[in-house]
């Protein structure tokens, strides 16, 4: 989740991060970037129902977040540099609408939600790999300096 999501009002948020206690909140830090040019770090929390509702439905903690930061409905853009035109700040009249969903809420043990996003998650495969690397030749170094009697 390191891509900035636009919305309506011409802003952008981009997540810094998400810390999580499984089966009860989830406390989400965003940068803001509103089209007033303003930039600003929020802390938004989500418990109870919300935070059932999220399920591993990553999109829908965008829309709440930016619903709940006042940016309006999220825009879907391809395009890294673009920034929509800014419009008059909406006001939402009815509360955002979780996706009907028929699952039970999942348990500490099921709980899949992404925190990261692909790209992120092979980079963290990718230097634990190294690390592994590192380790087993460390290991022999230590392994042929205790038999040789040098430590």
């Amino acid at each position: 989740m390191a891509d900035k999501y636009w919305f309506s009002s011409g802003g952008f948020i981009d997540i810094q991060g998400i810390s999580i206690i499984p089966n009860v909140c989830a406390k989400i830090q965003a940068l803001c970037f509103y089209s007033d040019g303003t930039v600003m770090m929020k802390c938004v929390t989500i418990e109870g129902e919300e935070y059932n509702n999220w399920s591993n439905n990553d999109d829908y903690l965008i829309a709440l977040v930016g619903h709940k930061l006042g940016f309006g409905e999220r825009v879907e853009v391809n395009d890294p540099y673009y920034k929509p035109p800014p419009i008059t700040p909406y006001t939402f009249k009815t509360p955002l609408q979780a996706p009907a969903t028929t699952e039970a809420p999942a348990t500490a043990q099921e709980d899949t939600r992404s925190v990261h996003n692909d790209e992120d998650i092979k980079r963290i495969q990718t230097l634990q790999e190294q690390l592994d690397a590192q380790a087993a030749k460390l290991k022999t170094i230590t392994d042929l300096l205790f038999k040789n009697g040098a430590i």
